[in-house]
């Protein structure tokens, strides 16, 4: 598990409305789980071709994409420090 980054309260941009969940990075895949519906989005590692952290309205956010044009839009990290501390503590 140490190579994994996990963060709560995370909030998921789909066609205009946002639903709250939480989100998994790993060396493997990008995982996404609504807390609402249960339903989860998971994005293999290999099918990544964008990553843009980006100033969002609830914070702080991370703009995904794939090899086949899908994007996947997360908002709510509370400072950019929290992205950079955490990877920084997978290390140990």
């Amino acid at each position: 598990m140490g190579d994994t980054l996990e963060f709560n309260e995370i909030y998921q941009e789909v066609k205009g409305s946002w639903n709250d969940g939480r989100l998994r990075f790993s060396k493997q895949n990008v995982v996404y789980k609504s807390s609402k519906t249960g339903k989860v989005d998971s994005i293999p590692a290999s099918e990544l071709n964008l990553a843009q952290w980006r100033r969002v309205c609830l914070g702080h956010g991370i703009k995904l994409g794939t090899s086949t044009g899908h994007v996947y839009k997360y908002d709510g990290f509370r400072d950019t420090g929290e992205v950079e501390n955490r990877s920084c503590n997978t290390n140990t």
